[in-house]
């Protein structure tokens, strides 16, 4: 004789409050620090412009989501729309609440603000390729310092690895091995990698001794007193130009470090913003990373082998920095016998 299966849910079993306080921080590490930061402000505009209107942030309702993709669509892209939904998304969620963006009015809204305002984005990171970095490496007069040996090295390294500002700023003397013919560098997590499943990249030295990786990194730990091995971070503040700390450059100083070498080696920023079709384009953290994609691919370097070391998930990612490089000599136009 066969018996029905139970399929009523068991009512909630109470937990200490240190439990609940564990498993909060463990749901609250499953998003990256930098999407938390990004998630926060958008629920804050989003609050702040339901307080303005007499609206409910949290619950809210589909409609309330619609009027708020309609009043974005006025003043944002659509990437920053899409970003504001996923954080309501997540807010609701994380409360056990029902999802107002999942209603198909929601995302037919979402749908139209793209088709208006479109999806390509406006701006995008300048990439400090190959040629503009020997500039910026010209520029620098103060190479025989701490500082610029240690930007150098950042500068060099971030290029050569395609590193992010936040994978610069988290590598420590630990993740650097020196082999013969250049150096491994493991990345132990990254913005496609979240659970830390790590990936290794190999740096050889480079043709000129200005722009080598190894070289420069190796000048840096020299001047700074770095060993590897011990743990310590790679890339630290240095005050008064000469004392080395031990504290770790933050990603954002990194960031401020690429920024200020490109300024005073005189950039155009404006250059690239007409080759990659956008409207506004700016040195930040990633151009070091897109300043790999466009010079391997400006080399001829075929997409699959750019993404070993940019570690790109998806080609079309990747594409963005390859396009421009290799628009040219993909193109079948003269192959149609025009």
């Amino acid at each position: 004789m066969s018996r029905a299966l139970d399929t009523r849910t068991a009512p909630p079993t109470p937990v200490t409050l240190e439990d609940a306080q564990s498993v909060g921080a463990l749901l609250a590490s499953s998003r990256s620090a930098e999407t938390r930061r990004s998630y926060a402000s958008a629920m804050r505009t989003f609050t702040a412009w339901c307080r303005v209107w007499g609206y409910p942030s949290i619950p809210t309702g589909p409609e309330v989501v619609a009027s708020y993709i309609a009043h974005r669509a006025e003043l944002v892209a659509h990437s920053t729309i899409s970003r504001d939904v996923a954080a309501i998304s997540a807010a609701h969620l994380d409360k056990g609440l029902g999802d107002p963006t999942a209603h198909h009015g929601v995302r037919q809204a979402l749908r139209s603000a793209g088709r208006a305002l479109g999806t390509s984005p406006s701006r995008r990171a300048t990439p400090l390729t190959t040629v503009l970095m020997r500039q910026a490496i010209d520029a620098m007069d103060d190479l025989e310092t701490a500082t610029g040996k240690r930007d150098r090295a950042i500068l060099l390294l971030g290029l050569a690895a395609a590193l992010r500002r936040r994978e610069l700023a988290a590598l420590t003397t630990n993740d650097i091995a020196r082999q013969g013919a250049g150096l491994l560098l493991q990345i132990r997590r990254s913005k496609t990698d979240q659970t830390g499943r790590g990936d290794l990249i190999g740096i050889p030295l480079g043709a000129h001794s200005e722009t080598c990786p190894v070289l420069a990194l190796e000048a840096w730990f020299e001047a700074s007193g770095r060993k590897l091995g011990v743990g310590s971070p790679l890339f630290s503040r240095i005050y008064n130009h000469s004392r080395i700390g031990d504290t770790a450059l933050s990603d954002r100083s990194i960031a401020r470090i690429i920024q200020a070498r490109a300024a005073a080696a005189n950039i155009n920023e404006k250059d690239y913003a007409h080759i990659a079709g956008v409207a506004q384009t700016w040195v930040s953290g990633h151009s070091l990373r897109a300043g790999h994609a466009t010079s391997a691919a400006a080399a001829g370097v075929d997409s699959m082998t750019i993404s070993r070391t940019t570690r790109h998930r998806r080609l079309d990612s990747l594409a963005r920095y390859v396009r421009p490089a290799s628009a040219l000599e993909d193109s079948t136009a003269g192959k149609i016998g025009l």
